[in-house]
Protein backbone atom coordinates (compact mmCIF):
# COMPACT_ATOMS: atom_id res chain seq x y z
CA UNK A 1 0.00 0.00 0.00
CA UNK A 2 1.54 3.30 -1.06
CA UNK A 3 0.35 6.91 -1.17
CA UNK A 4 2.24 8.70 -3.92
CA UNK A 5 1.51 11.85 -5.94
CA UNK A 6 -2.13 11.89 -4.93
CA UNK A 7 -2.73 8.22 -5.83
CA UNK A 8 -3.28 5.35 -3.38
CA UNK A 9 -1.53 2.34 -4.99
CA UNK A 10 -2.36 -1.20 -3.85
CA UNK A 11 0.02 -4.00 -4.93
CA UNK A 12 -1.01 -7.58 -4.16
CA UNK A 13 0.94 -10.71 -5.06
CA UNK A 14 -0.45 -14.18 -4.37
CA UNK A 15 1.60 -17.01 -5.81
CA UNK A 16 2.46 -15.93 -9.36
CA UNK A 17 -0.54 -13.57 -9.75
CA UNK A 18 0.25 -9.87 -9.39
CA UNK A 19 -2.62 -7.39 -8.93
CA UNK A 20 -2.46 -3.60 -8.88
CA UNK A 21 -5.24 -1.19 -7.89
CA UNK A 22 -5.00 2.62 -8.14
CA UNK A 23 -7.34 4.99 -6.29
CA UNK A 24 -7.07 8.64 -7.40
CA UNK A 25 -7.26 11.00 -4.41
CA UNK A 26 -5.78 14.27 -5.64
CA UNK A 27 -5.29 16.43 -2.56
CA UNK A 28 -8.58 15.53 -0.91
CA UNK A 29 -6.72 14.01 2.05
CA UNK A 30 -4.73 17.19 2.62
CA UNK A 31 -7.18 18.90 4.98
CA UNK A 32 -5.53 18.54 8.40
CA UNK A 33 -8.00 15.82 9.47
CA UNK A 34 -7.73 12.06 9.98
CA UNK A 35 -8.39 9.90 6.87
CA UNK A 36 -9.75 6.37 7.04
CA UNK A 37 -8.22 3.91 4.58
CA UNK A 38 -9.72 0.46 4.00
CA UNK A 39 -8.19 -2.27 1.82
CA UNK A 40 -10.29 -5.37 1.25
CA UNK A 41 -9.96 -8.69 -0.58
CA UNK A 42 -13.05 -10.86 -0.99
CA UNK A 43 -12.57 -13.78 -3.31
CA UNK A 44 -11.37 -12.40 -6.64
CA UNK A 45 -12.33 -8.78 -5.86
CA UNK A 46 -9.75 -6.36 -4.48
CA UNK A 47 -11.06 -2.96 -3.31
CA UNK A 48 -9.69 0.15 -1.66
CA UNK A 49 -11.36 3.21 -0.18
CA UNK A 50 -10.34 6.42 1.53
CA UNK A 51 -13.12 8.37 3.20
CA UNK A 52 -15.84 8.61 0.50
CA UNK A 53 -13.68 7.57 -2.48
CA UNK A 54 -13.62 3.93 -3.58
CA UNK A 55 -12.12 1.76 -6.35
CA UNK A 56 -12.10 -2.00 -7.03
CA UNK A 57 -10.72 -4.49 -9.52
CA UNK A 58 -11.55 -8.08 -10.48
CA UNK A 59 -8.73 -10.64 -10.83
CA UNK A 60 -10.18 -14.11 -11.58
CA UNK A 61 -6.87 -15.94 -11.03
CA UNK A 62 -6.04 -14.39 -7.67
CA UNK A 63 -5.31 -16.92 -4.94
CA UNK A 64 -6.10 -17.03 -1.25
CA UNK A 65 -3.98 -14.63 0.80
CA UNK A 66 -2.23 -16.28 3.74
CA UNK A 67 -0.17 -14.12 6.10
CA UNK A 68 2.43 -16.13 8.04
CA UNK A 69 5.15 -13.50 8.44
CA UNK A 70 5.60 -10.24 10.35
CA UNK A 71 3.48 -7.31 9.18
CA UNK A 72 5.55 -4.22 8.33
CA UNK A 73 3.89 -0.82 8.55
CA UNK A 74 5.51 2.29 7.13
CA UNK A 75 8.34 0.47 5.33
CA UNK A 76 10.35 -2.75 5.42
CA UNK A 77 13.83 -3.47 6.83
CA UNK A 78 16.71 -3.09 4.35
CA UNK A 79 17.76 -6.72 4.75
CA UNK A 80 14.59 -8.04 3.08
CA UNK A 81 13.99 -5.34 0.44
CA UNK A 82 15.90 -7.35 -2.20
CA UNK A 83 13.26 -10.10 -1.99
CA UNK A 84 10.52 -7.71 -3.15
CA UNK A 85 12.17 -5.68 -5.89
CA UNK A 86 9.08 -6.01 -8.12
CA UNK A 87 7.12 -3.85 -5.67
CA UNK A 88 9.37 -0.84 -6.30
CA UNK A 89 9.37 0.13 -2.65
CA UNK A 90 10.42 3.71 -2.00
CA UNK A 91 10.93 5.85 1.11
CA UNK A 92 9.03 4.83 4.23
CA UNK A 93 5.79 6.42 5.41
CA UNK A 94 5.95 9.89 6.95
CA UNK A 95 3.01 11.03 9.06
CA UNK A 96 0.68 9.51 11.64
CA UNK A 97 -1.32 6.30 11.98
CA UNK A 98 -3.85 5.17 14.56
CA UNK A 99 -6.55 2.51 15.00
CA UNK A 100 -4.94 -0.10 12.73
CA UNK A 101 -7.40 -2.98 12.45
CA UNK A 102 -7.41 -6.32 10.63
CA UNK A 103 -10.43 -8.44 9.68
CA UNK A 104 -9.89 -10.67 12.67
CA UNK A 105 -8.88 -9.28 16.04
CA UNK A 106 -9.12 -6.03 17.94
CA UNK A 107 -7.83 -2.58 17.08
CA UNK A 108 -4.02 -2.60 17.22
CA UNK A 109 -2.17 -0.19 19.49
CA UNK A 110 1.02 0.34 17.49
CA UNK A 111 2.99 1.59 20.49
CA UNK A 112 2.39 -1.60 22.47
CA UNK A 113 2.69 -4.29 19.76
CA UNK A 114 5.60 -2.97 17.70
CA UNK A 115 8.67 -5.18 17.97
CA UNK A 116 10.90 -2.50 16.49
CA UNK A 117 10.55 1.07 15.29
CA UNK A 118 12.97 3.54 13.71
CA UNK A 119 12.54 7.29 14.32
CA UNK A 120 8.79 6.94 14.72
CA UNK A 121 6.58 9.23 16.80
CA UNK A 122 3.74 6.91 17.81
CA UNK A 123 1.93 9.61 19.79
CA UNK A 124 0.88 11.67 16.76
CA UNK A 125 2.08 14.22 14.26
CA UNK A 126 4.89 16.63 14.95
CA UNK A 127 2.75 19.36 13.38
CA UNK A 128 -1.03 19.50 12.96
CA UNK A 129 -0.71 22.11 10.22
CA UNK A 130 -1.32 19.52 7.49
CA UNK A 131 -2.90 22.04 5.15
CA UNK A 132 0.56 23.64 4.88
CA UNK A 133 2.84 20.60 5.24
CA UNK A 134 0.86 18.17 3.11
CA UNK A 135 1.79 18.33 -0.56
CA UNK A 136 0.86 15.80 -3.20
CA UNK A 137 1.48 16.65 -6.84
CA UNK A 138 1.07 20.42 -6.39
CA UNK A 139 4.76 21.30 -6.70
CA UNK A 140 5.61 24.98 -7.16
CA UNK A 141 8.40 26.72 -9.03
CA UNK A 142 11.08 27.91 -6.60
CA UNK A 143 13.64 29.34 -9.02
CA UNK A 144 14.28 29.85 -12.71
CA UNK A 145 17.67 31.04 -13.94
CA UNK A 146 21.29 30.05 -14.53
CA UNK A 147 22.60 30.03 -10.94
CA UNK A 148 23.30 26.72 -9.20
CA UNK A 149 22.05 27.65 -5.72
CA UNK A 150 19.01 29.41 -4.31
CA UNK A 151 17.50 30.34 -0.93
CA UNK A 152 13.83 29.55 -0.36
CA UNK A 153 12.37 31.41 2.60
CA UNK A 154 9.02 31.33 4.36
CA UNK A 155 9.14 27.57 5.08
CA UNK A 156 7.77 25.78 8.13
CA UNK A 157 10.26 24.68 10.84
CA UNK A 158 11.11 20.96 11.18
CA UNK A 159 9.14 20.08 8.04
CA UNK A 160 10.06 17.76 5.20
CA UNK A 161 10.03 19.09 1.64
CA UNK A 162 10.64 17.54 -1.76
CA UNK A 163 12.80 19.28 -4.38
CA UNK A 164 13.99 18.41 -7.85
CA UNK A 165 16.00 20.16 -10.57
CA UNK A 166 14.89 20.51 -14.18
CA UNK A 167 17.82 21.27 -16.53
CA UNK A 168 16.98 22.68 -19.96
CA UNK A 169 18.83 23.52 -23.14
CA UNK A 170 17.94 23.73 -26.82
CA UNK A 171 17.73 19.95 -26.95
CA UNK A 172 15.02 19.71 -24.30
CA UNK A 173 14.45 19.41 -20.55
CA UNK A 174 15.30 16.58 -18.11
CA UNK A 175 14.21 16.31 -14.48
CA UNK A 176 16.25 14.91 -11.59
CA UNK A 177 14.82 12.53 -9.04
CA UNK A 178 13.10 14.09 -6.03
CA UNK A 179 15.31 14.86 -3.00
CA UNK A 180 13.90 14.86 0.53
CA UNK A 181 15.14 17.58 2.85
CA UNK A 182 13.96 18.78 6.25
CA UNK A 183 14.18 22.25 7.74
CA UNK A 184 15.77 22.59 11.18
CA UNK A 185 13.87 22.83 14.42
CA UNK A 186 12.89 26.19 15.81
CA UNK A 187 13.92 27.47 19.24
CA UNK A 188 11.31 26.31 21.82
CA UNK A 189 8.53 28.75 22.62
CA UNK A 190 6.49 29.17 25.81
CA UNK A 191 8.63 27.02 28.10
CA UNK A 192 6.56 26.49 31.28
CA UNK A 193 7.58 27.40 34.81
CA UNK A 194 8.43 24.31 36.92
CA UNK A 195 5.19 22.94 38.35
CA UNK A 196 6.58 21.64 41.66
CA UNK A 197 9.74 22.00 43.73
CA UNK A 198 10.46 20.34 47.06
CA UNK A 199 13.56 20.14 49.21
CA UNK A 200 15.38 16.86 49.63
CA UNK A 201 17.67 18.51 52.20
CA UNK A 202 19.37 21.86 52.61
CA UNK A 203 21.71 21.20 49.68
CA UNK A 204 19.46 19.70 46.97
CA UNK A 205 15.92 19.96 45.61
CA UNK A 206 13.69 17.88 43.33
CA UNK A 207 12.05 19.76 40.46
CA UNK A 208 9.05 18.61 38.38
CA UNK A 209 7.75 20.23 35.19
CA UNK A 210 5.33 19.73 32.30
CA UNK A 211 6.44 19.06 28.73
CA UNK A 212 6.52 22.33 26.75
CA UNK A 213 3.58 22.62 24.36
CA UNK A 214 4.00 23.52 20.72
CA UNK A 215 7.71 22.68 20.39
CA UNK A 216 8.42 22.21 16.67
CA UNK A 217 11.27 19.72 16.63
CA UNK A 218 12.98 17.37 19.05
CA UNK A 219 13.91 18.53 22.56
CA UNK A 220 17.56 17.58 23.06
CA UNK A 221 17.87 18.43 26.76
CA UNK A 222 16.42 20.30 29.72
CA UNK A 223 18.39 22.61 32.02
CA UNK A 224 17.39 23.45 35.60
CA UNK A 225 18.76 26.67 37.08
CA UNK A 226 18.60 28.12 40.60
CA UNK A 227 19.08 31.84 41.31
CA UNK A 228 19.38 33.45 44.73
CA UNK A 229 16.29 35.63 45.10
CA UNK A 230 18.17 38.76 46.14
CA UNK A 231 21.43 37.93 44.39
CA UNK A 232 22.81 38.70 40.92
CA UNK A 233 21.03 37.43 37.83
CA UNK A 234 23.50 34.56 37.50
CA UNK A 235 22.52 31.01 38.44
CA UNK A 236 24.14 29.64 41.60
CA UNK A 237 23.87 26.13 40.22
CA UNK A 238 22.43 24.32 37.22
CA UNK A 239 21.85 20.78 35.97
CA UNK A 240 21.63 19.48 32.37
CA UNK A 241 19.26 16.56 31.82
CA UNK A 242 19.71 14.64 28.55
CA UNK A 243 16.91 12.10 29.20
CA UNK A 244 14.04 14.22 27.89
CA UNK A 245 11.52 11.50 28.65
CA UNK A 246 11.94 12.28 32.34
CA UNK A 247 10.09 15.37 33.56
CA UNK A 248 11.69 15.34 37.02
CA UNK A 249 15.26 16.28 37.94
CA UNK A 250 17.53 16.86 40.94
CA UNK A 251 19.34 20.16 41.45
CA UNK A 252 22.32 20.05 43.82
CA UNK A 253 24.92 22.51 45.06
CA UNK A 254 22.48 24.74 46.97
CA UNK A 255 22.99 26.42 50.34
CA UNK A 256 20.80 25.69 53.36
CA UNK A 257 18.39 28.32 54.67
CA UNK A 258 18.42 30.29 51.40
CA UNK A 259 15.65 31.57 49.13
CA UNK A 260 15.95 30.46 45.51
CA UNK A 261 14.10 31.08 42.23
CA UNK A 262 14.11 27.95 40.03
CA UNK A 263 13.63 28.05 36.23
CA UNK A 264 13.35 25.49 33.43
CA UNK A 265 15.19 25.74 30.09
CA UNK A 266 14.30 23.57 27.06
CA UNK A 267 16.75 23.10 24.18
CA UNK A 268 16.51 21.92 20.58
CA UNK A 269 19.41 21.89 18.11
CA UNK A 270 18.37 25.42 17.13
CA UNK A 271 18.85 26.86 20.63
CA UNK A 272 17.48 27.09 24.15
CA UNK A 273 14.65 29.02 25.81
CA UNK A 274 14.30 29.65 29.55
CA UNK A 275 10.94 29.95 31.29
CA UNK A 276 9.87 33.56 31.78
CA UNK A 277 8.86 32.98 35.39
CA UNK A 278 10.45 31.07 38.25
CA UNK A 279 9.16 28.95 41.12
CA UNK A 280 10.42 30.06 44.54
CA UNK A 281 11.62 27.77 47.30
CA UNK A 282 13.44 28.13 50.64
CA UNK A 283 15.90 25.39 51.52
CA UNK A 284 15.71 24.06 55.11
CA UNK A 285 18.30 24.63 57.81
CA UNK A 286 21.19 22.20 58.27
CA UNK A 287 23.73 21.75 61.06
CA UNK A 288 26.34 24.54 61.20
CA UNK A 289 29.67 24.07 59.43
CA UNK A 290 33.03 25.56 60.28
CA UNK A 291 32.38 26.02 64.04
CA UNK A 292 35.21 28.18 65.43
CA UNK A 293 37.19 27.23 68.59
CA UNK A 294 37.00 29.63 71.55
CA UNK A 295 39.71 32.07 72.60
CA UNK A 296 40.40 33.14 76.18
CA UNK A 297 41.56 36.26 78.01
CA UNK A 298 43.19 35.25 81.34
CA UNK A 299 42.60 36.85 84.75
CA UNK A 300 43.90 35.59 88.13
CA UNK A 301 40.67 33.92 89.12
CA UNK A 302 38.67 33.66 85.90
CA UNK A 303 38.83 33.38 82.12
CA UNK A 304 36.86 35.42 79.57
CA UNK A 305 35.90 32.96 76.81
CA UNK A 306 34.76 34.18 73.38
CA UNK A 307 34.26 32.71 69.92
CA UNK A 308 33.27 33.72 66.42
CA UNK A 309 30.10 32.76 64.57
CA UNK A 310 30.45 29.52 62.55
CA UNK A 311 31.84 30.14 59.08
CA UNK A 312 28.65 28.64 57.60
CA UNK A 313 25.77 28.91 60.05
CA UNK A 314 23.34 27.08 57.67
CA UNK A 315 20.45 28.66 59.59
CA UNK A 316 19.69 30.69 62.70
CA UNK A 317 21.98 29.87 65.66
CA UNK A 318 19.73 29.33 68.65
CA UNK A 319 22.27 28.15 71.23
CA UNK A 320 25.99 27.90 71.97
Amino acid sequence: IELKSGILNIFLKTGIVFTQLDLWLGLSYCDGKWNEVTVNKEGSVVSASMNELREQTLEPHIQQLKVNSPVYIGGIPPEIQNFYKELGLEQGFGGCMKDVKFTRGAVVNLASVSSSAVRVNLDGCLSTDSAVNCRGNDSILVYRGKEQSVYESGLQPFTEYLYRVVASNEGGSVSSVWTRVRTRESVPQNVPTPSRVHSINGYSIEVTWDKPAGVIGVIEKYILKAYEEDGPNVPITSAELADTGMLTGILTGLHPFTNYAVTLTACTLAGCTESLHALNISTPQEAPEGVQPPTAISFPTFLLMSWSQPKTPNGIITQY
